[in-house]
């Protein structure tokens, strides 16, 4: 009897040491490596003390030299609030450059320059300032030479409204007449950036990126034909005419826009003759005196008097804003924001929108 019960202290012994039983009483000793999760990143919620301007409709501006549409596409600054007075939160835009070797003089050489930026969702994702603009540009429109052509968006030419203010808003572009269906052609070689919906605005509209560093946009389209990243050339039909969006009647509101900033396209063409004036253009600064109270560049309707515009911004005042705060973030001064509003006083009502230039 005491060899059977030796025999079975002596087995369970063993068995309490058998490798499957150790490694079961060793588990829960180690903590198991987390599994990797897919990580977002949680959306940025606005700060109650940002300052938010209000503008009137008006355009703003500026690019580079010259500039080659590329893929891949870089969403990086879709929709972005330009509104904002903070600008380092604001994306930078990296100019690049393609160089190319020779081998006659065995140095670089710059062939095209193009801005990083890539947006196939915002007209305009650069934030570049118009007022800052101080070079002169050569832009050549065209080069036969190169096989680089240009075309009238519209098979005929009839300007039906003019580059300005117009009925309390600002026109952007210039309409030109059609019927719906009508087609509607790239204006330069170029990629197409944007393919969207406006419906309050725009309509159906397109955006394309010229090598020459120019953008075209073509508004109020019945059908699009093409997509963002698409490369066309002058002539290409891109759209069919129509009046989707803000719209009274079947036109094309046709832009032109440097650095993503609209200037008056009666710069470049003659209508109705629905030409070019040059297969060469010099942007100065001028194309944005209207922003600084100057009279607009083109030819008026007949009895149409010369106006002169200006561009107005306003702050809505919030919880806890001093005058002083506001005329800092601002880049103004107290006495001019009591010169622009009236004010005798400091006191501020809350929603009362404040004019700071």
């Amino acid at each position: 009897m005491t060899k059977f019960w030796t025999v079975i202290l002596v087995g369970g012994l063993c068995l309490s040491f058998h490798p499957e039983s150790f490694a079961q009483r060793e588990k829960g000793l180690f903590k198991k490596a987390p599994s990797i999760k897919p990580k977002s990143s949680p959306e940025k919620k606005k700060a109650g003390n940002e300052f938010e301007l209000e503008e009137e409709a008006t355009p703003k501006l500026r690019f580079s030299e010259q500039l080659e549409p590329k893929k891949p596409l870089n969403p990086v600054v879709s929709n972005m609030d330009t509104t904002k007075i903070d600008d380092k939160t604001e994306p930078l835009p990296l100019e690049t450059e393609e160089q190319v070797f020779d081998d006659s003089s065995g140095v670089w050489v710059t062939t095209h320059r193009y801005f990083a930026i890539w947006d196939p969702n915002t007209i305009d994702p650069y934030n570049i300032n118009p007022l800052e603009f101080d070079e002169t540009i050569d832009l050549q429109l065209y080069d036969e030479a190169k096989k680089q052509f240009w075309a009238a968006p519209l098979e005929k030419g009839l300007l039906t409204s003019q580059f300005g203010r117009r009925w309390g808003r600002w026109h952007s572009g210039v309409d030109l007449d059609l019927d719906t269906g009508d087609p509607v052609y790239a204006a330069f070689d170029g990629q197409v950036r944007v393919v969207s919906v406006d419906g309050g605005g725009y309509g159906k509209y397109i955006v394309v990126r010229h090598y020459n560093g120019l953008e075209t946009l073509y508004g109020h389209l019945s059908g699009q034909l093409v997509s963002s990243g698409q490369f066309v050339k002058a002539g290409e039909k891109i759209g069919l005419g129509g009046s989707t969006g803000r719209s009274t009647g079947p036109h094309l509101h046709y832009e032109t826009r440097y650095e993503g900033n609209p200037f008056n396209p009666l710069e470049l063409y003659k209508f109705p003759e629905n030409a070019l004036k040059s297969d060469h253009y010099i942007l100065t600064a001028h194309v944005w005196d209207y922003l600084r109270g100057g009279r607009l560049q083109y030819e008026y309707k007949t009895g149409e008097k010369s106006r002169q515009f200006r561009q107005v911004r306003w702050y809505r005042v919030r919880k806890g804003d001093t005058l002083s705060e506001i005329a800092h973030r601002t880049g103004t001064t107290i006495t001019a924001l009591k010169r622009l509003n009236g004010l005798r006083g400091s006191a501020l009502s809350i929603g009362k929108k404040l004019r700071v230039k």
